[in-house]
């Protein structure tokens, strides 16, 4: 018998006594390909380009491929580059990837393409089985041997089932490639079963289910919704707009449908087949009007490109109808219902989900919640991004609302939410607040149209988030909500609007506007009732006196502070975390007063309190309070206590932020400084480790929109003082967009703008930084260490932009607002002797510069002999050395500024490359013409990539090494000695 092989040979019983010989066949395994065809196909399997091809291509002969390839597929480049990275040649055996996501995401269709562009480079074909249904499988491999498939033998057909099976499957176990695809296997058991254990298949598997077992040997690549420019094309290619108004609208519905692949075809094919009466606009009204998981257009649409269901709620039903057989079901129902009321798409922190389900954070709990998230993401019902947060697409919200949501389900987030997040407005660092409130505006804008009170406490509380991260006017507007819903159910002069007038005040501090908010301060400071609301009179005492002392009125703040602290102090305690806040305001008056020793003590035990609280305490306002210890201190030229303050500032963000959060980055880089100047051996390594973590954590952080002008501006310092002055620009830029007219930044942008060369900018930037130092509330502002700092930078600015006059008059003021507020040892003190001797360079007063410039280095050699402001100065010198024709010393002079700068910075640093270039001009001056054109060369490198092309020193350097070229070359040019005096 064909294809068939004897396995036995028997002699039989037969009737009445007599014997019959019986052969046992069974059907014989299809011989394996010869070498040769296998090496040809290895050769060709080689060649799979990492790129997708521009075109489908046709199969190898006896391919089972039953989907075409679908014309309007749109986007997916990356996912298609990483399959073809990973299903190349291997040396591993039936290499397996899974294609992950929730259902409609395009899991399937992104398989079906890759079978179309990259399966001609399977020689051995490619195979596409359904596993969706487990009673078909077997039916769906035998499908591949017949003769729609590998056409095994020719009376394949008339095999038993699972003989057809058994020859499918001894084929894939060739080492021939081909590529297998196991679409809709929801089951970790039946890709064990159908997977070929050996040979050259390589498998694609598309499912709803995240995790899988290590056994199995896959690896997972998450698919997820389209981006926004991707799912406009996608609806494009159904209707194309021909207006502006189309692409707006198609813009708009995309976001509807959440970039979700199968609502937008189902809604590209909805639009296309009503184009003569249905424009784009309309239909985006029609979704936005009515329930949008229930609207027709969701429901059906002609023919699918997968053969999938055509419709989103029968879609999703398949899913949440499995939840009813695992024991974590009912949890994961629960978790799945009220995270439906939350906002879609949006990461929904596990202490929020914990809240809501009442659960603590013992050890069952968490186990049982990682249960039930496991069972909506092997569902396709929640994404879990890395950290294992949750998220809900809005589809899949919108559904389980539909069908499984209850007014007592909407209440409890209600309550829950503002119970949670109120007491924790003032607490939460930057970046937490912004996790929490875009679910806190979804819940809010929800429950304002209602205007009972539960709303109101919604609106007050969202209103105080955006104030915190510096949005005022939305701040304003939700709070005048709240106001407005409590005055409509407890009168206009009740005492339950005290909170929001109060919050209505707190809007206003910090902005232009400030006073606006003084009336409604006023008010619910008469409407508190001092013998039961004594905690809340004094925290409107506090805004008050915070508003007074920003509008310059120090004698009435001052009065609100001490009579907040007063109340305080009585009724919470002189080592409550309140109390803390007020004491921290007095220090601010004092500052004001310019009085930084009573400044200094009141800041520090502002910081001794919160250190006490420990765990009953906020951490990140602790950092803040030695961070002001540290400012202060700095200023008094207390170097070690402000390095000290910096060191436990930095510890403490770390705690609360992690290692890696921009405030932590800044106060790490902060500490390191000061330590380094304080003479602190271990500092400079530090510095160095804490200026590589910002540079990595810049890339990482998120949310900088949610960050306060302080933060933005913070966080560029430590980027100029890493030697990134494009981002220190641009978190300056940031931080003033925030703030203003505010002196700080716009002194920083000043530094940015000298040390590119911009000196006409930057006199501008500081000039504009006096004036508002001017009209802020502080005593003789320009008396203050801000002051000097500032007119210490624009006398630089002058005297290189060539008016050294100008520049040292600036520079003499800043000496004497230093020497009075430090001392004349002081390290601030220094600098600016350093700076005047730049401008008696500037003047040929090299006499007069060298004495300045050693009184300098000989003060700052007190504090450390490594660090910045060390090495400019030996810098300076090196120069003057220079010029004066002492070419040895000026060079030894250099080296030990390189080795000063080195110590604290990474290689490279544009400090270290202007050392580096100084020293090519002297190295040219003594005959090294080699090594001052290889030095010059480096220069030129980190100059170029940190300053621009068009930078000044660029520009200078780059004519200076295209002599030493034209020199080397066999020319005879002159080059010009630079003359560079940094700062």
């Amino acid at each position: 018998m064909s294809g068939q092989i004897a396995i036995g040979n028997y002699i039989a019983q037969a009737d009445n006594g007599a014997t019959a010989n019986l052969s046992v066949f069974q059907v014989a395994m299809p011989a394996p390909p010869d070498a040769d065809t296998v090496d040809q196909a290895i050769r060709l399997l080689e060649h799979l380009p990492v790129d997708p091809p521009a075109e489908p291509g046709a199969l190898p002969n006896h391919s089972r491929m039953p989907l075409a390839p679908n014309p309007l597929f749109t986007g997916r480049y990356d996912e298609l580059h990483w399959l073809s990275a990973h299903l190349g040649t291997s040396a591993v055996q039936a290499p397996t990837v899974v294609l992950n996501g929730l259902a409609g995401v395009g899991k399937s269709q992104i398989a079906s393409e890759y079978a179309h562009l990259y399966g001609r480079f399977y020689a051995g074909g490619v195979y596409w089985v359904s596993l969706a249904n487990s009673a078909k499988v077997d039916s769906e491999i035998a499908a591949c041997g017949g003769p729609a498939g590998m056409s095994l033998r020719p009376d394949f057909s008339t095999l038993a089932m699972e003989d057809q099976v058994s020859l499918v499957r001894a084929a894939w176990q060739s080492p021939l490639p081909r590529l297998v695809i196991f679409d809709n296997c929801e089951d970790e058991s039946l890709l064990a079963r159908w997977r070929p254990p050996s040979g050259g298949c390589r498998i694609i598997v598309t499912s709803r289910r995240s995790a899988w077992s290590p056994a199995l040997r896959v690896t997972v690549r998450p698919v997820d919704v389209l981006d926004r420019a991707d799912g406009c094309r996608l609806l494009a290619a159904y209707r194309e707009p021909v207006s502006a108004e189309d692409e707006e609208a198609l813009s708009a519905i995309a976001d509807e449908l959440g970039n979700l692949p199968l609502a937008l075809h189902l809604a590209g094919s909805y639009l296309s087949r009503y184009h003569r009466v249905l424009t784009p606009a309309v239909y985006l009204r029609q979704l936005s009007d009515s329930p949008l998981i229930d609207h027709r257009s969701l429901t059906a649409a002609g023919i699918s490109p997968t053969d999938h269901i055509q419709s989103i709620a029968t879609t999703f039903a398949i899913s949440v109808d499995g939840l009813a057989s695992e024991p974590a079901d009912d949890l994961a129902t629960t978790c799945l219902v009220l995270g439906s009321y939350l906002a879609p798409g949006e990461p929904i922190p596990r202490s929020l989900l914990k809240a809501l389900l009442d659960i603590s954070s013992d050890a069952d709990d968490d186990l049982d919640l990682e249960d039930a998230l496991s069972r909506l993401a092997d569902l396709g019902l929640a994404q879990l991004i890395v950290d294992g947060t949750p998220r809900l697409h809005r589809l899949v919200a919108a559904f389980v609302e539909f069908r499984l949501g209850s007014d007592e389900a909407r209440d409890h987030v209600e309550s829950t939410l503002w119970d949670f997040l109120s007491t924790r407005t003032f607490t939460l660092s930057s970046l937490s607040r912004a996790e929490y409130e875009p679910h806190l505006r979804v819940v809010a804008e929800r429950a304002i149209p209602r205007g009972d009170l539960p709303a109101a406490g919604l609106a007050n509380t969202l209103g105080l988030y955006a104030s915190r991260r510096g949005d005022r006017e939305t701040a304003i507007r939700y709070v005048e909500q709240a106001l407005s819903m409590r005055e409509n159910v407890f009168g206009v002069d009740s005492p339950e609007t005290a909170k929001d007038l109060n919050d209505l005040g707190f809007a206003y501090l910090g902005g232009p506007t400030r006073t606006l908010g003084e009336p409604y301060l006023e008010r619910a400071r008469r409407l508190w009732d001092p013998l039961k609301d004594g905690p809340n009179l004094a925290a409107t005492l506090d805004n008050l006196g915070q508003l007074y002392l920003a509008s310059g009125r120090i004698e009435p703040a001052e009065d609100c502070f001490e009579q907040a602290l007063a109340i305080r102090e009585q009724e919470l305690g002189e080592d409550s975390y309140p109390t803390s806040v007020t004491v921290q305001n007095l220090g601010a008056v004092a500052r004001a007063r310019g009085d930084n020793r009573k400044a200094a003590e009141l800041f520090e035990r502002s910081a001794r309190i919160r250190d006490a609280l420990g765990d009953r305490g906020d951490p990140n306002s602790t950092a803040r309070a030695h961070q002001l210890s540290a400012m202060v201190r700095d200023e008094l030229g207390d170097v070690p206590a402000a390095a000290a303050h910096w060191r436990r500032a930095a510890e403490l963000s770390r705690q609360a932020l992690g290692p890696m959060h921009p405030n932590a980055l800044f106060a790490s880089v902060q500490a390191a400084l000061y330590a380094t100047e304080n003479g602190d051996p271990s500092g400079a390594s530090e510095l160095l480790k804490a200026s590589q973590a910002l540079r990595d954590g810049l890339d990482q952080a998120q949310a900088l929109a949610h960050m306060s002008g302080i933060d933005l501006n913070n966080l560029g310092f430590a980027c100029w003082l890493s030697g990134d002055y494009t981002q220190a620009r641009t978190l300056y830029e940031l931080a003033l967009g925030k703030d203003g007219s505010e002196p700080t930044t716009l002194n920083n942008l000043g530094m940015i703008e000298e040390r590119l060369g911009r000196y006409e900018r930057a006199i501008s930037y500081y000039r504009r930084a006096m004036e508002g130092l001017a009209n802020t509330v502080v005593a003789n502002s320009r008396s203050t260490a801000l002051g000097a700092r500032i007119l210490n930078n624009l006398g630089v600015s002058q005297t290189l932009n060539g008016d050294s006059r100008s520049g040292r008059e600036s520079l003499n003021l800043a000496l004497e607002i230093r020497g009075r507020l430090q001392g004349t040892n002081g390290a601030d003190y220094a600098v600016t002797l350093r700076n005047l001797a730049l401008a008696a360079q500037a003047e040929s007063r090299l006499e007069d510069a060298m004495r300045l410039a050693e009184q300098s280095r000989n003060i700052l050699a007190t504090y450390s002999t490594v660090g910045s402001e060390y090495s400019r100065t030996l810098l300076l010198l090196g120069d003057l050395l220079a010029e004066q024709g002492r070419a040895t010393e000026a060079l030894a002079t250099l080296e030990l500024a390189a080795a000063a700068r080195s110590t604290t910075s990474q290689p490279d640093h544009p400090d270290l490359a202007v050392i580096r270039w100084r020293m090519a001009s002297v190295l040219q001056s003594l005959g090294h013409d080699e090594e001052a054109c290889r030095t010059r060369r480096e220069a030129l490198r980190v100059i170029g990539k940190c300053m621009g092309p068009d930078h000044p020193w660029t520009t200078r350097l780059r004519d200076e090494v295209a002599a030493c070229a034209s020199a080397a070359a066999g020319g005879d040019p002159e080059v010009a000695a630079s003359s560079v005096s940094p700062r």
